[in-house]
C-alpha cells in the first residue's frame, strides 16, 4: 500500500503544480493585457479568465486534498469541512463543463461563414458572456445546495470499509433514496446536455476549417507545400483536444459505475476519479499557452517552443485557422 499511496501523492502532487503554474501564467497574462495592452484585448479572454479561475480551485480541492489525505494525515475536517470540499468540488466541476461549452459555443459562432444561419449571431455574442456565466454560478451554486443540508458523510458510518473512501470527503449520500435518483438524474441530464453541445459545437468547426482548407488548397493549388496548413493544424489540435476529453471523461464514467459496484470499496478507485478529475484543469491551461502568442511562456517548460500564428480577431478580419481558442469540454 506504501509504494501505491507514494505514486498517488506524485501524481497528485505533479498535476497539481503543473496546473497551478499554467493557470496562473494564464491570470497574470490577462491582467497584463488587460492593464497594460487593452488593444489586445478579445471577448474570450473573459470566458478563458473565469475557467482559469475555475481551473485554480479545482486543482486545490482535488489536488491539494488528494495530497494531504494520501499522505495518511489524519481528516481533521470533519462532516462540515467535507460537506464544504464536497460542495465547492462539484461546483467547480459544474462550472468547468459549462464554461468549456461556452467556449467552444462562442468560437463556433465567430467562426462561422457569413452565409451561415449563425453568422447573425456573432454581433450579440460577446453580450451573452455575463449572463451566460452569471446563470452558470446560479445554477450549480443552488443545484449543489442539497450537499450542505441533506447528505451524510460516510465517516460517520461505523462500516470501516466505507470510512475508506472518507480519504477525499468525496462519497456523500443522501437520507432519502429518492432525493438521490433525482439528484443523480439531474447531474446526469446538466453533463449529457453539454457535452452534446461541445461536441455539436467541436464538430461544425472541424467542417468549416475542412472547408476553409479545401477553399485555400483550390485557389492556391500552384504553390503547393510540404507543410502542413494552419487550418490542419488547427483541425488536429482540436480533434486531439476532444479526444482526450471524451477519453478523460468515458474513462471517469466508467470508474464512478463500476466502483457503484463494487461491494468492499478501496482506496484505488478513489484515487483514479479523483486524479482524472484534476487532469483537464492542468492540462488546458498548457494548450491555452502554447497557442496564444500573447501569454508569455514559462522559459523551464515551454520556452523553446515556437509561437504559432496571430490567434483569430473576433471582428473576422484574420484568418479563421489562427485562433488559439478551438477549445473542446471539460472532464472530470
Amino acid at each position: 500500500m506504501f509504494i501505491e499511496e507514494l505514486v498517488v501523492v506524485l501524481v497528485a502532487f505533479t498535476q497539481t503544480g503543473m496546473g497551478l503554474l499554467g493557470n496562473s501564467v494564464l491570470v497574470l497574462g490577462y491582467v497584463r493585457i488587460l492593464i497594460f495592452q487593452p488593444q489586445l484585448k478579445k471577448p474570450t479572454d473573459l470566458i478563458l479568465t473565469h475557467l482559469t479561475a475555475v481551473n485554480i480551485v479545482t486543482l486545490l480541492t482535488h489536488g491539494a486534498t488528494a495530497l494531504v489525505f494520501a499522505t495518511g494525515i489524519e481528516n481533521r475536517l470533519e462532516d462540515f469541512g467535507c460537506h464544504i470540499t464536497g460542495y465547492i468540488r462539484r461546483v467547480t466541476r459544474g462550472l468547468s463543463i459549462c464554461t468549456t461549452c461556452l467556449l467552444s459555443m462562442f468560437q463556433a459562432v465567430t467562426i462561422s461563414p457569413s452565409t451561415s444561419r449563425w453568422a447573425r449571431l456573432k454581433p450579440k455574442a460577446s453580450g451573452y458572456i455575463i449572463p451566460s456565466l452569471v446563470f452558470f454560478w446560479v445554477l450549480h451554486l443552488s443545484m449543489y445546495m442539497n450537499i450542505l443540508t441533506t447528505t451524510v458523510v460516510f465517516q460517520n458510518v461505523t462500516n470501516p470499509v466505507n470510512r475508506l473512501n472518507m480519504k477525499y470527503c468525496s462519497d456523500m449520500f443522501s437520507k432519502k433514496y429518492l432525493t438521490n435518483v433525482a439528484f443523480v438524474g439531474v447531474i446526469t441530464f446538466r453533463d449529457g446536455f453539454f457535452v452534446l453541445l461541445m461536441s455539436w459545437a467541436s464538430g461544425y468547426m472541424v467542417i468549416v476549417l475542412y472547408r476553409h482548407h479545401k477553399q485555400v488548397q483550390h485557389i492556391h493549388s500552384v504553390s503547393l507545400s510540404t507543410h502542413s496548413s494552419p487550418e490542419t493544424r488547427a483541425t488536429h489540435t482540436i480533434l486531439l483536444l476532444v479526444t482526450c476529453f471524451f477519453s478523460i471523461y468515458c474513462m471517469s464514467c466508467i470508474i464512478s459505475l463500476a466502483s457503484t459496484q463494487v461491494e468492499n470499496k478501496n482506496f484505488r478507485m478513489t484515487d483514479a476519479i479523483n486524479l482524472l478529475g484534476a487532469c483537464y484543469p492542468a492540462l488546458s491551461p498548457w494548450v491555452l499557452i502554447q497557442s496564444d502568442p500573447r501569454v508569455p511562456r514559462p522559459r523551464c517548460v515551454l520556452g523553446k517552443v515556437r509561437s504559432p500564428s496571430p490567434p483569430l480577431d473576433p471582428s473576422g478580419k484574420h484568418q479563421v485557422s489562427s485562433s488559439p481558442y478551438f477549445l473542446p469540454q471539460a472532464p472530470l
